[in-house]
């Protein structure tokens, strides 16, 4: 019982952010990382994707360390199951989105290669690979990330949120893997 309020609840809040998203701004764009103007770097210290999340690759370098393969998948499938919970609770607001349905199988995919993997560095490599490939689809915000652009949809908004609530690094799974 308590659990279909919280869900009712989310889904409540999920549906006004997204409302709030497209009411205000048919396009929004933020730079997630901060410029190197403004640190004095020179261009090519830019980091972007998956580099520029210090919190991603302290994950991975865990996941390589680990103790056994099982605590190797333990850490990888923690927040790529969470990440996959938010698609499907983003999908289930907009049904009708291919670029969740896509996202949400190119998760379940790399799940499928970290259950397979091997060796605990396999694991962290399947890991990492989350973030490899991009998405793209009708854009509704534009995010800048370095020298790349990313443009997000309403329905791949809605997912991020969700997963920035479960978690911070499945709400960074899901801003690289959408972008």
């Amino acid at each position: 019982m308590m659990s279909n309020k919280y869900v009712l609840s989310l889904r409540l809040f999920i549906l006004l952010v997204s409302i709030a998203i497209v009411i205000a701004s048919n396009s929004a764009s933020a730079n997630l990382f901060p410029s190197t103007d403004s640190l004095n770097q020179p261009e090519n210290a830019r980091s972007t994707g998956a580099d520029a999340y210090e919190q991603l690759n302290d994950l991975t370098e865990q996941i390589a360390a680990s103790e056994n393969l099982e605590t190797a998948r333990t850490l990888a499938l923690g927040p790529t199951d969470k990440a996959i919970d938010a698609l499907k609770n983003a999908r289930s607001i907009m049904p009708f989105s291919d670029d969740l349905q896509m996202a949400e199988n190119r998760l379940s995919d790399a799940r499928n290669l970290i259950l397979l993997a091997s060796s605990q560095e396999q694991v962290a490599d399947e890991f990492s690979g989350i973030m490899l490939a991009s998405l793209d689809d009708d854009q509704v915000a534009g995010v800048k990330i370095g020298k790349v652009s990313c443009n997000y949809s309403t329905g791949e908004v809605i997912a991020i949120v969700i997963g920035l609530i479960l978690g911070i690094i499945p709400g960074l799974i899901l801003l690289i893997v959408l972008c």
